[in-house]
Formats: structure tokens, sequence, C-alpha cells
């Protein structure tokens, strides 16, 4: 039996009820898809919180930077100018640079193998030219081709039909293998696929690899917004990932060839969403990190502290908002957002670019895109999978101990 109170009375429903003989619009399907759309948002929210679930590494395709995936036969550029190219298999870069080699020898790095192929010839590909090992030029489509024939190689005599796949390789002179591609010349910003959540509790998922021309995204910015980023000699660009929501749609539904009824010709589809990585100048005075919203929880020590009750009291103080949960908890308004930015977007990483100040006015600062220092990727928020954790902590799973 309910019991109301007319001066107390309960919060009206805010969804769909449905009933026999009701005729539903468009707007009262809508409310239904937000409603459980937002149930769930608000789950992930308050369970899992914001930030990074797996992947989303990134990452300079021609700047070696620690700890990080480099597929074989992709290359950076050292200090030197010359090409630094993985021979072996995919691996890790290590925690520190490693001593690059003279041309071509080779040094082991984490796991990852170096070749030193040498400074991208300014020659390029000529027909009936004789090349000596080692070799790299620069195909008419920007990629890096290293000249993987037995040398002296002579090239032949019609230029070949370059493969811009990284290590697929390219015929010429009658030999079937004689270059192998290395990647784009060109300096990119490359976030692998991965999955987040956003601070609505959105799911933001990045099925592919992405990447961003460095050099003609900077070529893009404005002198004065270049000159505004510049803090403690260098341009501070900051990654965002964002939620893009699609646009609905209708499919056609029960038409079986030309048997159909009119009145049921279309219903509305599955929703499908989008994302957009964002690389974003960061012209205000003093750029912040996001900031741990558990911070006041304290690390494990021994005797375990904080307390169970001090833990609880957390939980108490963490309220439930539309959007962000203050002043603890999953959900916190962030302080890593440049003004007017979309503060639901999810911080990935931060690029220092050296740079110094133009002495004329209205003129850019000037950058030097081989001396970016070792990418941010750590100063994000992470999701830990609960058995990731338990694993962490010592519990075991499965077969294996």
């Amino acid at each position: 039996m309910s019991v109301s109170d007319d001066l107390a009375p309960p919060l009206p429903p805010n969804r769909v009820f449905y009933s026999l003989g009701r005729m539903l619009g468009v707007e009262d399907f809508q409310a239904d898809q937000d409603y459980h759309r937002g149930r769930l948002a608000r789950a992930l929210l308050q369970v899992c919180g914001t930030g990074t679930v797996c992947g989303l590494s990134v990452q300079l395709s021609q700047s070696w930077q620690p700890e990080s995936t480099y597929p074989a036969w992709t290359f950076v550029i050292d200090p030197a100018g010359d090409v630094e190219v993985n021979t072996g298999n995919g691996g890790i870069s290590g925690t520190t640079t490693p001593a690059w080699p003279a041309a071509g020898k080779s040094v082991t790095d984490g796991t990852v193998t170096w070749t030193n192929e040498g400074p991208i010839s300014t020659n390029g590909w000529a027909p009936a030219t004789v090349y000596s090992a080692p070799t790299v030029i620069a195909d008419p489509f920007g990629n890096v081709q290293v000249l993987t024939a037995s040398a002296p190689f002579t090239s032949g005599p019609v230029m070949p039909a370059w493969s811009g796949i990284v290590g697929q390789t390219t015929a010429d002179g009658g030999v079937p293998a004689a270059w192998t591609c290395a990647g784009v010349r060109d300096l990119e910003v490359q976030v692998t696929g991965g999955i987040a959540i956003d601070r609505v509790g959105r799911i933001i998922e990045v099925p592919r690899p992405v990447c961003i021309q460095l050099p003609a995204w900077l070529a893009a910015q404005t002198p004065s917004a270049l000159n505004e980023a510049l803090h403690a000699g260098a341009i501070v660009v900051d990654v965002f990932a964002t939620f893009v929501p699609c646009s609905r749609g209708v499919t056609p539904c029960f038409a079986t060839q030309d048997d159909y009824s009119a009145t049921d010709a279309f219903s509305a589809n599955r929703m499908l969403d989008s994302f957009a990585m964002q690389l974003v100048l960061r012209s205000d005075a003093s750029p912040q990190l996001p900031t741990d919203p558990w911070f006041a929880a304290g690390a494990i020590t021994s005797p375990p502290s904080p307390t169970p009750k001090a833990l609880q009291t957390l939980l108490l103080q963490a309220t439930a908002g539309p959007a962000a949960c203050a002043p603890f908890g999953p959900g916190s308004a962030g302080q890593e957002y440049p003004p007017n930015f979309d503060t639901s977007s999810v911080f990935l990483a931060r690029i220092s670019i050296p740079a110094t100040a133009s002495q004329t006015a209205g003129q850019p600062p000037a950058y030097d895109l081989t001396k970016i220092a070792p990418i941010d990727n750590y100063s994000r928020l992470f999701l830990y999978p609960a058995s990731l954790v338990a694993r962490w902590i010592g519990l075991s799973s499965g077969a294996q101990t």
C-alpha cells in the first residue's frame, strides 16, 4: 500500500509510462532513450569514474619517447637528424634515451632494435642511379623509404609505384624488395585506439589510431595564440578526447522485397556515437593538470590508512550532481580545461615544444620540433579495472598464480 502526503509529494517520474491505446510521439521515444542513456552514464560515472580505461597513448611519430610502443619498421629522428628505424620486431622503448649509433649500426632500446639509416637524402629518387647503403629517401607522397636491396643498387628507368604502408616493400630496378616504407615524413601526433569515460559518464571509444600532422597544425595557429601558449621556454599543447554524438536516423523494417506495410516501413536505428581528438594551445596563464578525485583517501600503509570510517566519510561527502560530483568522488569538477572549452572532455597528454619568443612584434615564437620533451601521458586520470587492482595487491586468478 502506497502512502502519499500532500505536504511532501514524491518527485515526479522522469521517464515515459506506457499504456494500451496510447500513441507515442517522437518526443516520447527520445525521452525514453535519454532516460536509459542517462542511467548508464550515471552508473559509469559513479561506479567507475572518469578517465582512460585502456589505450589512448599519445606519441610522436618522429621523436623518440620513453616506454612507448614502436611497431616494426617505424622510425624516429635522432638529435643528429639521422633516421633510426626499428629493424627488429615491434617492441617498447626503454626508460632513457639510447646512445644512438653511427650510420649503418644498430642499438637495442628496451625491446626495440634501432638501426641508423642516415639522414633523409635531399636528392630523393632518380632513374638509373646508384645507391649505397644506408640510404633513406622521401617519395613524392611524403613517405620515408629505406633502401633494403643489396648495395650498391641501381634504380630502374621509371619511378616505381611506392607503397605507403609501414613495413611493405616496393620493387625497383628488378629487385622485388628494393625499398621498405617506414612511415610518413611529416611529424605526427599519434593517439592509439582505446576507451575512456568522459566527465558526464559517456563512453568515448576510439577504434583505430588517430594522427594529426603537428607542423601543419602549428602553421594554422595565429602568432598571438602561439605566443600566449609560451610558458617557461616551451609552447604547451594539451591533447583531449571529446565525445561526439552522431545524428539519429531511420532504417526500413518489416520490408521483405515488395511486400511490406507502409505504416511499419521505418523504425529508429541504433545510436552510433563518435569522438573528436583535439590539440589545444594552453594560452591560459597557468595551465593545470587533472587532479585525483580520490586523493584525500591517501595511500595504503601498514597498518592500513585511512581507516574504514575515513573512507566512508569520503563517500558520504561525495554528492551526485547532474554532471559533476563534488567535493570528492568521480565526476568532480576538473581544473585541466582552458577557458571556454568543453569540460566533459577527457585530458590525455601534454606536449611541450621548446621555443623562444620572437623579438619582432606580431611574429610567432621560434620553435624546434626536433627537441620536443617526452610527452606526459601519466598526468591523466586512469580507471583501474578491479581485476587489475586485485592482481596488483597479490590476489591470483585463473590457472596462473
